[in-house]
């Protein structure tokens, strides 16, 4: 059993509805997938600011063109269900990478 954990911050427009979907879908991923045990928060856009540097992955359900210190991944086909496959590996390949 590995001791790996990775922190990740979950963001949408309104921190409720979508980032809880992803939060799920991230959970079931690393559960079936990876021996790391991910540390997941969630909340809106607007947060992204005060979670930089504090965590180690920012996945974001739209668009967000600020720069950060955090590795961002969109993750809007985990919604959609378009190329979920493709997102899933980066999430966990960029989470490999990340975990300490």
């Amino acid at each position: 059993m590995s001791n790996k954990t990775i922190k990740i911050f979950v963001a949408c427009g309104s921190g409720i509805a979508t980032s809880t979907l992803v939060q799920e879908k991230v959970k079931k991923f690393f559960t079936e997938e990876t021996d790391i045990k991910p540390v997941i928060t969630k909340g809106n856009l607007n947060q992204i600011g005060s979670q930089d540097n504090k965590v180690d992955l920012i996945l974001v359900t739209s668009s967000y063109k600020k720069d950060t210190k955090s590795p961002i991944i969109q993750v809007t086909n985990l919604i959609s269900g378009v190329n979920e496959e493709k997102t899933k590996k980066e999430i966990l390949a960029k989470s490999e990478e990340l975990a300490k």
